[in-house]
């Protein structure tokens, strides 16, 4: 059975917003962003099958307390048996940054295969954390202090590895830092996967998908002010003039660069002499 309606899903993020960051529940919340995306969704049944996952790694594991054997246990039915793994072929598709979608195909993008694989983790008593490295989302094991990448199934990485895998991928376009394998918060996460829908959506010029991910965004962070040009747009491209002028008074209102106020200022001139 669905737990909501579209606009009870956006309710539901936005209650899971508020909590303080310790008690923001991460799938929950990433499933809720699929919710709109997808009025059916069941998240408790979702919920449910991380659960089931993480029982079937405990059953393996028997009575053996070591970390190390709990977290290769993990690594062997969740990458070897359930067969999670990247979507190299089709990277870009939205589906990959909907974690429904993800649990369903066991495919995704770094990001969203953490956010499973950390659900999972969790639910088994590991100490572990994602991290945001510049293009490409990990996993810190904190108990065995080392790094797991979901794309490329479960491969094991040292601090060094991490680094040289930046370099691997941007090369000298980006100087590496300590910071890169610092934890990342859950708004960080879920504000991270909004972001590839963003990009993606703004790239298919999709703007009815991608004026409800601005919005989510924005809940998150209501100070980057960057979004709200482009959220007012895609208002006024599905003729909703009156939101449009709402978002670019909160942006002047908000804002503290004097170019987005400009655009904002120029754009409500604009949208004030267009008939509805």
């Amino acid at each position: 059975m669905p737990d909501s309606s579209p606009a009870s899903f956006r309710e539901l993020f936005i209650q899971e917003m508020s909590s303080p960051e310790g008690q923001i529940d991460l799938q929950r919340a990433a499933l809720l962003i699929a919710g709109e995306e997808y009025p059916d969704l069941d998240v408790s049944g979702y919920l449910r099958s991380l659960d089931d996952m993480a029982q079937q790694v405990k059953t393996a594991v028997g009575d053996n307390e070591d970390l190390g054997e709990l977290a290769r246990s993990l690594n062997r039915y969740f990458f070897d048996e359930m067969g999670f793994s990247g979507n190299a072929e089709d990277y870009y598709n939205p589906r990959n940054s909907l974690l429904n979608r993800v649990i369903d195909t066991r495919v995704g993008i770094p990001i969203t295969l953490s956010v499973v694989y950390l659900g999972v983790a969790r639910r088994l008593g590991l100490r572990c954390h994602g991290v945001g490295m510049p293009g490409h989302f990990l996993v810190n094991i904190q108990d065995l202090d080392l790094y797991i990448d979901p794309f490329h199934s479960g491969q094991l990485l040292s601090a060094g590895d991490c680094r040289r895998l930046a370099e691997q991928l941007f090369g000298q376009r980006v100087q590496w830092d300590e910071s890169f394998l610092a934890p990342t918060t859950t708004r960080q996460i879920l504000e991270r996967m909004l972001n590839n829908l963003r990009i993606i959506y703004f790239q298919l010029r999709d703007w009815v998908r991608l004026a409800p991910v601005i919005e989510r965004m924005l809940l998150i962070d209501p100070d980057n002010t960057g979004l709200y040009l482009v959220l007012a747009r895609c208002q006024m491209d599905q003729g909703e003039k009156s939101a449009a002028l709402e978002t670019l008074e909160s942006l002047i209102g908000r804002s503290k660069n004097v170019r987005e106020i400009s655009a904002a200022r120029e754009l409500i001139e604009r949208f004030e002499n267009t008939n509805e």
